[in-house]
């Protein structure tokens, strides 16, 4: 028989360990130093369950930063803002067509020289994530209708064959299209291109050339064509499905992406909403395409010595980082360096554009180069990565989401390590793969894990409690949760 238990056991534990949830054993004789399992019956009072982490659940979604507007002028932040209240669309995707807009007018014609052996070309590669209904399309609408207007007022044959806008992907119109207006183009698409998909695909390296505004050569022999600087932009609408094939075919390409994945706003009221702006924002465009240059003597912005200085101190930052990281999420940070030059020279010919100054746009300072790093350090990086860990996660964050579908199917209160090892994970871990996943699961408020006191013989179980709310939630929002456990 097991002696009962009461409130007059020893209490050898030291009064830390008691705030933590611990099991103590009942043995079928008292004085014995062994561990026994056949008379093993826990004591127990479950943890108080925190927040579960939506990052291990498959249909979570994260949480991102809304655009700070506040990094654009006055006037471009209040055509943003009136244009997405009227499309009841995130700000987001609005301000990231203005951006393509801008480039689009640019490209290889305009660059900002750091130093005099690096200088990043006003090039952006930007992916527009969202679901059906997520408003992608009637928030790209208006920055692309005011692009169309520019093209519109084009004279002659030669001037109107320069398009700015691509609809085909494949390399051979691009390359058409940039011979026809050699400072570039946009590939401005509601959907993917098969090259960025499919990891066959030969022209995908040569697509790398049009991120840089490098050079490019097609054919072969006599029929061979040579293009000095290739700068192609892309605005692309994306499903979070379909991006994984992107995330998933290779780094080289899905690393030189600024991705933008916002939430959807409240219905905002029909009536009382201000207009936009749209004839000033043409006309500010007009200002920005007719400053830019031909690619062989382009506009250049130069990074003075206290942009330098600002500059210097997010590198330096972000090579510790680097240490740091692999895979995807080391070659997203690593395109960092470009970017943040590439975005200081956007803001900053937006802000020319607004204010009606004469000359060109003057010096990359330690302001300009600071609101390209805060864009790309607190908005687009956080967007990032919440993608490439929602839809590209690590070979552990797999296994992670692997025992938690388990656990909810089968509904169970309680687990061991053999059964996470064998039938959950299907004997693809040894025993310590298991207790990384499991202990991952209890940081992430799943499980929690059964302490027995250490016997002087034999070995305690490995088992854990699951989180009762498994079963009924898949998100966040379960803290107050002290629902007991049967003890076993």
């Amino acid at each position: 028989m097991v002696r009962a238990i009461t409130d007059d056991i020893p209490d050898d534990d030291d009064d830390d360990l008691d705030k933590d949830w611990r099991v103590r054993l009942v043995r079928s004789d008292p004085s014995s130093s062994s561990y026994d399992p056949r008379y093993a019956k826990p004591i127990s009072s479950a943890p108080g369950w925190g927040e579960v982490d939506p990052a291990v659940l498959d249909q979570a979604r994260p949480s991102v930063p809304a655009f700070p507007l506040d990094v654009l002028p006055e006037f471009w932040r209040d055509w943003v803002d009136c244009t997405a209240h009227s499309a009841t669309a995130p700000a987001d995707y609005v301000v990231q067509s203005l951006l393509a807009s801008v480039v689009a007018l640019c490209g290889g014609g305009t660059t900002v020289r750091v130093t005099p052996s690096w200088s990043e070309p006003l090039v952006l590669w930007q992916a527009l994530v969202g679901g059906t209904s997520s408003a992608k399309s009637p928030a790209m609408a208006p920055a692309r209708n005011l692009i169309t207007q520019l093209e519109a007022e084009k004279t002659g044959d030669e001037e109107r064959s320069r398009a700015i806008l691509l609809a085909e992907s494949s390399l051979a119109a691009a390359a058409d299209a940039v011979t026809a207006n050699p400072r570039g183009v946009v590939l401005w698409r509601d959907d993917l291109p098969g090259w960025l998909v499919s990891p066959v695909d030969a022209a995908r390296t040569q697509w790398l050339q049009a991120w840089a505004a490098g050079p490019l050569s097609l054919g072969q022999g006599t029929a061979q064509r040579r293009i000095d600087r290739f700068a192609v932009s892309l605005l692309l609408a994306v499903s979070p499905e379909r991006l994984s094939g992107l995330l998933a075919s290779g780094e080289e390409l899905a690393s030189r992406f600024l991705f933008t994945w916002p939430h959807l706003p409240e219905h905002s009221p029909l009536a009382g909403g201000k207009p936009a702006r749209n004839d000033e924002a043409l006309a500010a465009l007009r200002r920005i395409a007719r400053k830019a240059r031909a690619p062989g003597v382009p506009l250049d912005f130069i990074v003075d010595e206290r942009g330098l200085k600002a500059l210097d101190a997010f590198l330096t930052k972000l090579q510790a980082e680097l240490r740091e990281a692999d895979g995807l999420e080391m070659a997203w940070l690593g395109k960092g360096r470009g970017t943040v030059v590439r975005l200081a020279g956007v803001l900053e010919l937006l802000k020319w554009s607004e204010s009606g100054a004469t000359g060109s746009p003057g010096h990359l300072g330690a302001e300009e180069i600071g609101r390209g790093v805060r864009l790309w350090s607190d908005y687009f990086r956080p967007h990032a990565m919440a993608l490439v860990h929602r839809t590209a996660p690590s070979e552990g964050e797999r296994q992670v989401r692997r025992v938690v579908r388990w656990l909810r199917d089968r509904k169970l209160s309680e687990v061991s390590r053999e059964q996470v090892r064998c039938e959950a994970l299907a004997r693809t871990v040894n025993a310590a793969g298991a207790d990384s996943v499991l202990y991952r699961l209890q940081a992430a408020g799943i499980v929690s894990q059964v302490h027995y006191s250490t016997p002087a013989q034999g070995r305690p179980p490995n088992r854990w409690l699951v989180n009762p709310r498994l079963a009924t939630r898949g998100s966040a929002g379960n803290t107050g949760n002290t629902a007991n456990p049967t003890a076993r």
